[in-house]
């Protein structure tokens, strides 16, 4: 599994996506939540609104990730908005089927 590999890539952001899933609960307002690119070793933080996060979970292929090199990896993922402090891409193909897959929202397990 890696960044390249479709179903490796959406499994590894969904993971992170999992971590922000909690981390909302704790945010007030304005909070960090962790990047959810489909590197494994990236530890960096994102700063965004509780509203700014929903805009971003409204749709299952989304993920967050901060600016800069090695966050995304086109094959299996487009930029679909970015500015000054994150990006959000979307899963596309076999990846995108899986991020919606392993969204816990869709299933109801997650509020």
């Amino acid at each position: 599994m890696g960044p390249t590999d479709p179903l490796g890539a959406a499994l590894e952001q969904s993971l992170f996506r999992e971590v922000n899933e909690r981390l909302r609960y704790i945010n007030e307002g304005f909070g960090d939540f962790v990047c959810e690119c489909a590197n494994g070793d990236c530890s960096e933080h994102v700063v965004m609104t509780q509203v700014e996060y929903e805009d971003v979970r409204r749709d299952s292929t989304h993920f967050l990730v901060t600016p800069g090199p090695g966050h995304v990896f086109p094959d299996v993922e487009r930029v679909s908005e970015e500015n000054d402090r994150y990006v959000v891409v979307e899963k596309f193909g076999e990846a995108g089927d899986a991020a919606v897959r392993l969204d816990r929202r869709r299933s109801g397990s997650v509020e």
